[in-house]
């Protein structure tokens, strides 16, 4: 099958949505013949894949858009890459066009960046488009909001202006009503497209992160090297935001610290709350219990992972998390706020979801569940490993090649039909 992908971010050397891209690419192009078209921004990155011979023969690039250097201040570069994917958007359907009157695509798809706030008119090429998965309808509660600084709170704020505006826009409503099919990185996410919709038919949940064999496996050596006995320690990673709760963690463990619990907490990653979340720390005298800031990658990475026992980060707003869904492959037993995408991967069975209730009790709730893990270790070992079997079976790249395969074969079923 030929198939179109528009992929805005894809590379294979970084994390979040570049990573999201590439691998959709590499799965996909298992099964079909891909085009790829991506921004201008990614052209070097590929450019040295395809060198290192990362690339399959059956994937064609074709860049697009326009950008320029990002500013050292992190909340106005994620303005300019917002401002990038909007003229990445706008420039795409004519490259499309003239891609398809030469090659005569079987179906188009938009893997990144995966949002369903921008449109993608690749709909409009007269062939099944398949949107997503895409996310991006989890709400941060309106009561959590003094809780941020001051930059954070007018970000939050205006993301919620951006999401009444958008569920108004005729193109966003065209895109998301026109597509053949549309895959939900989340529920909530799925309430919005089933609603504009007016059906929830051809509206399927499936997380845009997933796990190869090779990396299931990687991880799971360190499910197997957890020392129980050494003091807890807990970890988390991605941007820096206030949405990602982390002000929440650190007032938990400063109740733990004051049962006289020994643990470390780790937040690998910068962002725009940095700075903030490390003054909360100094003020709740846990300056030698956590260490903010300090980015991992590659072994050192996956050796914090199999020190950690637990995942810790109640996050109000994610897509999927995917520095979840790692850690839970390697054992971690996740500990995150009862909403977004972590609500439906982790299960009673594998971690715990806390209610979001109001700041004063979910502080309580989290020290209670960290300092239960603590005096009854063999929570780790029971809910680690289920956590790491949940990741391994429901959210594989096997799993993800089965539904988008079946995706793709209803909708030609469907465009072949006679009428």
């Amino acid at each position: 099958m030929k198939v179109l992908i528009s992929a805005k971010a894809c590379s294979p050397y970084w994390g979040s949505e570049s990573q999201v891209g590439w691998s959709a690419v590499r799965c996909l192009a298992k099964d079909h013949d891909l085009w790829v078209i991506t921004g201008k921004r990614n052209q070097a990155d590929l450019e040295r894949a395809d060198s290192e011979g990362l690339i399959p023969k059956n994937v064609r690039f074709i860049y697009t858009g326009s950008f320029g250097q990002y500013s050292s201040n992190r909340m106005r570069a994620r303005f300019q890459d917002w401002n990038e994917y909007m003229g990445y958007s706008r420039a795409i359907l004519p490259v499309a066009e003239d891609l398809h009157r030469r090659i005569q695509f079987d179906l188009a798809h938009h893997v990144t960046i995966a949002t369903w706030r921008v449109a993608s008119p690749l709909w409009q090429l007269g062939i099944p488009f398949v949107f997503g998965p895409v996310g991006g309808n989890e709400k941060f509660p309106l009561r959590f909001l003094p809780m941020l600084s001051g930059a954070a709170r007018a970000f939050e704020l205006c993301r919620m202006g951006s999401n009444m505006i958008s569920r108004l826009s005729p193109a966003v409503r065209s895109c998301l009503c026109r597509s053949s099919h549309v895959l939900a990185s989340n529920p909530d996410t799925a309430v919005l497209a089933t609603r504009l919709r007016g059906s929830d038919a051809n509206v399927t949940c499936l997380s845009q992160a997933f796990f190869t064999e090779d990396k299931i496996k990687a991880f799971a050596a360190s499910t197997a090297a957890k020392n129980l006995r050494a003091p807890l320690r807990l970890i988390a990673g991605g941007n820096m935001e206030g949405r990602k709760g982390v002000a929440l963690a650190l007032q938990a463990l400063a109740r733990v610290k004051s049962r006289a619990v020994k643990f470390h907490y780790q937040f690998g990653g910068e962002g725009p709350e940095l700075g903030a979340v490390r003054n909360l720390a100094a003020n709740l005298g846990l300056q030698d219990d956590v260490l903010l800031g300090e980015s991992l990658s590659g072994p050192a990475y996956r050796e914090a992972l199999a020190a950690a026992h637990v995942f810790l980060l109640p996050s109000f707003r994610e897509s999927s998390g995917l520095t979840m869904m790692e850690a839970m492959l390697a054992g971690c037993v996740p500990v995150v706020a009862d909403c977004g995408g972590p609500a439906g991967i982790v299960t009673d069975d594998c971690g715990y979801k806390i209610a979001v209730s109001n700041p004063e009790q979910m502080v309580s709730d989290l020290a209670s569940t960290i300092l239960m893990i603590d005096r009854q270790r063999e929570i780790i070992l029971k809910k680690g490993c289920a956590a790491a079997e949940r990741i391994a079976t429901g959210f594989s790249e096997g799993h993800y090649r089965k539904v988008v395969g079946s995706v793709y074969a209803s909708m030609l079923q469907a465009k072949e039909k006679p009428g």
